[in-house]
């Protein structure tokens, strides 16, 4: 007769095992058990009473109170008598203690699993090593991996499809995203047609693609699901419009400026710059420009023998989105001045222009001066902003040039493309400046607004008004943008007409990228792939 079960052997993994004895090694307890239950065979399901010989399974099972725990479980191996069998001796299987050949128990593995795809390797084995589970980082990630495959029990209907950078600009992989369930259902190590194609062809099912404009998944889901109804994301067509007028504002940056709000009455004395003695800083300034003035020789040489951009840019040795923003200039592209911020010390120009004049030519005791009347920024900013007020003794002295703050093309273009109701007062006022020295941005925001209003109001009548509008335009980007949207017309129309959007994409994209930079890009394809998708417990 069995033994009544103890509270000891009521936390074992399995009813059927019998605790025979306990022993304390060091930080780790040695639980000796055993199997009291017939053994079946694997391959016919009979039962045998057979016995052919014994072993013992070191088995790593959960902690008790802070103490490791070794299952020391006799495993008993028996002979299978059904002569129609073609298995002969088989090990007692217990699928519900543990999987065969593991040496950790099913019940503590999980708990592996779970951490290590919630934390990582490194981190999971920190932290089961505080909860007295010791196993080291590669182990934890060997657990991850083992994942399970049946991504899909129910049918597949609506999808997002986008890309997702190895290396930006270099190599991408592909994220598909159930929109009905909101998860990951599958990540491809590539942005490839074949293999989006391949995967649409294993899941018939798929009725709407939700993508971007980018033409490889157009294509692949034109050949893998023909009858499925393509979708251009909201969002991305946003962003191309922004883009198309950043482009086209690139090509007018010269009109990009804002008048220098210093009075004109009191205009500082200044040497004309052939008079001045020029600086060291102002010679390396010359030097950079010299070499960036040839390569841009070099490049606009080698687009006229037909060079590709690509090609261009290994020979030159510069980014290619570089060199396409050089060709697309037209001319040699000036570096222009930081606006990115207003420097602090423009505040206090007028203040600085006063006491030159005065003849207080010492930029630390002007510093002293403005810092007392509130100026947070460093000497340095002062000793610049004067530096180009100091006159040769030598030569006599001219009136300085007027200044003139410029605008970023990509920060007019958000001007242009942001709603009325978006904008602050400021933001109008800036606009207003920018729209006096290039008046076409006014044509652009009223292309930018009617773009808006067509998708917000589902109106199909209106987006193709506007392309025939943006066609007759008259700026290239815009017009290029128009007919790229005229080509995939149909998919323009479904992100319309329809609710589909790819933001749940995106989101997945950011949760991504997390996950590959907390394993530091050290992560392989199917590591990254077991801790995106959806977390499923093992069956046992």
């Amino acid at each position: 007769m069995a033994p009544p079960p103890s509270h000891s052997q009521a936390v074992l993994p399995a009813q059927n095992l019998v605790l025979d004895r306990i022993e304390q090694v060091d930080d780790r307890f040695l639980v000796d058990v055993h199997v009291q239950n017939a053994a079946r065979c694997p391959v016919c399901g009979k039962l045998s009473q057979s016995r052919h010989s014994a072993y013992v399974r070191h088995l790593k099972d959960l902690p008790w109170q802070g103490f490791a725990i070794e299952l020391r479980l006799k495993t008993r191996r028996f002979r299978c008598r059904n002569q129609a069998c073609t298995r002969k001796i088989f090990a007692e299987p217990l699928p519900e203690v543990a999987r065969s050949h593991a040496r950790w128990t099913t019940r503590v593995g999980e708990i592996i699993r779970l951490i290590g795809y919630t934390a990582g390797g490194l981190p999971g084995s920190r932290i089961l090593d505080r909860l007295a589970i010791p196993i080291s980082d590669d182990t934890v990630t060997r657990f991850v991996k083992v994942s399970s495959d049946d991504l899909a029990s129910n049918p597949i209907r609506h999808i997002g499809v986008d890309d997702w950078a190895w290396r930006k600009g270099q190599s991408y992989g592909t994220i598909l995203v159930d929109l009905d369930k909101r998860q990951v259902i599958d990540l491809l190590p590539d942005r490839s047609v074949e293999s989006l194609q391949a995967w649409l062809e294993r899941h018939p099912g798929v009725e709407v693609i939700s993508r971007d404009r980018c033409g490889i998944y157009a294509e692949a889901a034109e050949q893998g699901a023909a009858n499925a109804v393509q979708v251009a994301d909201r969002f991305h067509l946003f962003l191309n419009l922004s883009t198309a007028i950043e482009r086209a504002l690139e090509e007018r940056s010269r009109e990009l400026f804002l008048p220098d709000p210093a009075p004109k009455q009191q205009a500082v004395e200044v040497p004309p710059p052939s008079e001045r003695r020029t600086t060291l800083e102002e010679q390396r300034k010359q030097q950079r420009r010299q070499r960036r003035h040839e390569r841009y020789q070099r490049v606009v040489e080698l687009h006229r023998l037909g060079h590709t951009q690509r090609a261009i840019s290994f020979e030159v040795g510069i980014q290619r989105k570089t060199v396409r923003r050089w060709l697309r200039a037209g001319q040699f592209p000036e570096r222009k001045p930081v606006t990115g911020r207003r420097s602090h010390v423009r505040e206090f120009h007028e203040y600085l222009q006063q006491r030159w004049n005065q003849g207080c030519h010492n930029a630390t005791r002007l510093f002293q001066e403005i810092r007392a009347r509130g100026y947070r920024g460093s000497r340095q900013m002062v000793s610049h902003h004067v530096s180009s007020w100091r006159a040769n003794p030598k030569s006599g002295s001219s009136s300085k040039k007027r200044r003139f703050d410029r605008i970023a093309p990509k920060h007019a273009a958000i001007l242009t493309c942001r709603p009325t109701e978006r904008l602050s007062e400021q933001q109008r006022i800036l606009f207003e400046q920018v729209a006096v020295n290039c008046p076409i941005i006014r044509s652009m925001r009223f292309l930018a607004r009617d773009f808006r209003e067509a998708i917000a109001t589902h109106d199909k009548d209106g987006m193709l008004h506007w392309i025939r509008t943006a066609t007759q335009s008259g700026i290239g980007p815009l017009i290029r943008f128009a007919y790229g949207l005229n080509k995939d017309f149909n998919a323009v129309v479904a992100a319309v007409e329809t609710s589909w959007n790819n933001g749940q994409t995106e989101g997945q994209i950011n949760r991504l990228k997390a996950i590959k930079r907390q394993m530091y890009g050290r992560a392989g394809f199917h590591l990254l792939r077991a801790r995106v998708l959806p977390y499923r417990a093992m069956a046992p």
